[in-house]
C-alpha cells in the first residue's frame, strides 16, 4: 500500500510539473513552443476528436490514468451500464439483452413504457386520439423545464429537417411568464392541439404556470373541464399526483426516480423525437448510444473518445486552471448543442463538495459557454486569439454526405475555415501580437442521423461521468438547484396545493 501511495505521489508530482512548466511557458510568451507535432485523432464509427492542437501528449494521458482518482474505474464503468452506479440512462438503450446484465424486470417496465409511447405516436398520427371535438390532433406542444426540456429541444432542432416524418407541428415552452406560449398558440387551433407536460417530480412550479395558461386557453374557446385531459398527457415519475390532478391513465408515462432529468431522453422524455420521426429513427437514436456505450467500455484508454475528452478536461481545468471551455459548433443543426452542454456538464460537474461530504481542494467544474461558430467569429474569437485568459476551444463541424449536400463549396470552406482557426489559436503569429499555445480539439460528425446524435450525446454522458469519477464527485445529483426550491418553497408554501 505504501508502494502504491508513492507511485501515486510521484505521479502527480510529475504531472504538476509538467502543468507548472508550461505554465510558466505560457506567461513567458513563448511563441506556439508548446504545439504537440504529432497527429493525434480518435475515432468511433461516425465520430472523429483531433486533439493535435491541445497542450497534452501521450505521456501525460498516460500518467493521468495510473492515478489512484482512477482505481477501480472499470468496475465503475460497470456499475454505470448496468444502472448500479446511481442511475438508469444507459439501461434505457439497452434492450433486452444488456451489455452487462441480460434480460431484467427493469427491461420488462421500461419495454411496457415504449409500447405505450409507439401507441400514443401511431394514434395522435392517424387521427385515432382526438380531444373535446373529436378532430384530429394537429399540433403537439411540450412544457417542460430543465432536463426534461433542453435535450429535447437539441434533438429536435437537430434531426427535423432530415427526419421528421410525422405530419403533426411541434412546439417547446419552458418560460412560466408564457408571452412566448401565447404567441404560439395564436397559430393554434385549440380544437386540434394537444399538450405533453414533462416533469419528472410533477411539483416544479414553473410547469403548472404554463399548464394554466394551456388549460384557460381551451377553456376560452370552448372546451369544458370533463374534455380538457384529452388534449394533455404527462410524463414523470410521480404518477400518484398525475392521477390526483385528472391525467387518465393512458396518458401517464412514469419514468423511474432514480433516472436523472438531464439523462432522461432516452425514456419516455424522449418523446418528441418518437413523435416526430418514426420508430426506425427513434430506435436507431438509441442504438447509437448504445453502441458508443460499448465503446467505452471496450475500447482501450488511448483509443476511447470519452475518456479522452474527460482526461484532456481534467487537465486544462484542474492542472493548467484554464477556467472556462468554448464549444462553437459549424452547424444550424447544432445550435441548441451548448444549452444541452451546459445543463450535462455544469449541474453534474459544477461541486465542489465530494461524495464523501467534504470539500474538495482543486477546480472541478470549469463555464461552458459557446454558441455557433461562424458568429462567434466575427464576435468574441478576438478574445480567443488576443485576449489576457487563456480559453480552450472546441470546434464541432459537421462532415456531410456528398450525396445529400447541395452546396459542396460551403462544406468544403467550412471545414478549412474551423481549421485555420484552430492552427491560428495553436501557432499565433509573433510579428502581430499573437502567442498561440491556444489549445483547442475538433469534434466532427459524419452527418447529423438519429445514429450519430445517439453516439454523441451518450459520449458526452460518458465524459462528464469520467470527470465525475476523477473529481470524486456525484454526477447524478445537483444539490444547489435543490437548495433554490428549497428556499422557495418556504416562501410560497402553499403554492403546490394550489395548483
Amino acid at each position: 500500500m505504501k508502494k502504491d501511495m508513492n507511485t501515486n505521489d510521484l505521479l502527480l508530482a510529475d504531472l504538476t510539473k509538467k502543468a507548472s512548466e508550461i505554465i510558466t511557458k505560457l506567461k513567458r510568451h513563448e511563441v506556439n513552443s508548446l504545439v504537440p507535432n504529432n497527429e493525434q485523432l480518435i475515432k468511433f464509427e461516425g465520430i472523429s476528436l483531433d486533439y493535435s492542437r491541445q497542450l497534452i501528449n501521450h505521456k501525460i494521458l498516460t500518467s493521468l490514468t495510473k492515478l489512484d482518482q482512477l482505481k477501480n474505474f472499470k468496475k465503475k464503468v460497470t456499475g454505470l451500464l448496468s444502472g448500479k452506479e446511481m442511475a438508469l440512462h444507459t439501461v434505457f438503450r439497452q434492450g433486452e439483452v444488456g451489455l452487462i446484465d441480460e434480460g431484467t424486470d427493469t427491461w420488462k417496465r421500461i419495454e411496457k413504457q415504449f409500447f405505450m409511447v409507439q401507441e400514443l405516436c401511431k394514434k395522435l398520427e392517424n387521427g385515432e386520439k382526438t380531444g373535446w371535438t373529436n378532430d384530429r390532433f394537429e399540433n403537439v406542444i411540450f412544457l417542460g423545464l430543465g432536463g426534461s426540456m433542453i435535450p429535447q429541444k437539441f434533438v429536435h432542432k437537430a434531426l427535423k429537417n432530415k427526419y421528421q416524418t410525422s405530419r403533426l407541428k411541434f412546439g417547446f415552452f419552458s418560460n412560466p411568464d408564457g408571452l412566448d406560449l401565447c404567441e404560439y398558440l395564436m397559430s393554434c387551433n385549440a380544437r386540434t392541439t394537444f399538450f405533453v407536460l414533462q416533469s419528472k417530480s410533477l411539483k416544479t412550479p414553473e410547469i403548472f404556470f404554463l399548464f394554466d395558461y394551456a388549460r384557460k386557453w381551451l377553456h376560452d374557446h370552448g372546451c369544458s373541464k370533463e374534455g380538457e385531459f384529452s388534449h394533455f398527457s404527462v410524463v414523470t415519475s410521480n404518477p400518484k399526483s398525475a392521477k390526483a390532478k385528472g391525467f387518465p391513465n393512458d396518458h401517464i408515462f412514469e419514468i423511474p426516480e432514480k433516472l436523472g432529468g438531464r439523462f432522461s431522453i432516452w425514456s419516455a422524455m424522449g418523446l418528441s423525437l418518437a413523435l416526430m420521426a418514426d420508430k426506425e429513427n427513434f430506435d436507431s437514436f438509441r442504438i447509437g448510444a448504445k453502441n458508443m456505450d460499448q465503446h467505452f467500455y471496450k475500447a482501450t484508454v488511448l483509443q476511447n473518445l470519452p475518456i479522452i475528452m474527460a482526461l484532456i478536461s481534467v487537465w486544462n481545468r484542474t492542472f493548467l486552471n484554464f477556467t472556462t471551455q468554448l464549444i462553437v459548433n459549424y452547424s444550424s443543426a447544432l445550435d441548441n448543442l451548448v444549452p444541452y452542454l451546459q445543463q450535462l456538464e455544469m449541474e453534474s460537474l459544477g461541486k465542489s463538495i465530494n461524495k464523501e461530504g467534504v470539500r474538495v481542494s482543486y477546480p472541478t467544474s470549469g463555464i461552458i459557454w459557446g454558441g455557433s461558430g461562424f458568429d462567434a467569429q466575427h464576435a468574441y474569437f478576438q478574445l480567443l486569439h488576443q485576449g489576457t485568459d487563456i480559453v480552450p476551444t472546441t470546434f464541432v463541424e459537421v462532415l456531410e454526405d456528398k450525396a445529400e449536400t447541395n452546396n459542396l463549396s460551403v462544406s468544403s470552406y467550412t471545414k478549412e475555415n474551423i481549421r485555420a482557426q484552430a492552427d491560428a489559436l495553436a501557432m499565433g503569429s509573433p510579428l502581430d501580437g499573437f502567442d498561440g499555445n491556444r489549445p483547442s480539439s475538433i469534434i466532427s460528425i459524419n452527418g447529423v442521423s438519429p445514429y450519430n446524435l445517439g453516439a454523441l450525446m451518450a459520449l458526452m454522458e460518458h465524459k462528464v461521468f469520467v470527470q465525475s469519477v476523477f473529481w470524486n464527485l456525484n454526477c447524478f445529483d445537483q444539490p444547489g438547484v435543490e437548495l433554490g426550491k428549497q428556499l422557495l418553497s418556504s416562501k410560497v408554501s402553499n403554492f403546490n396545493e394550489e395548483l
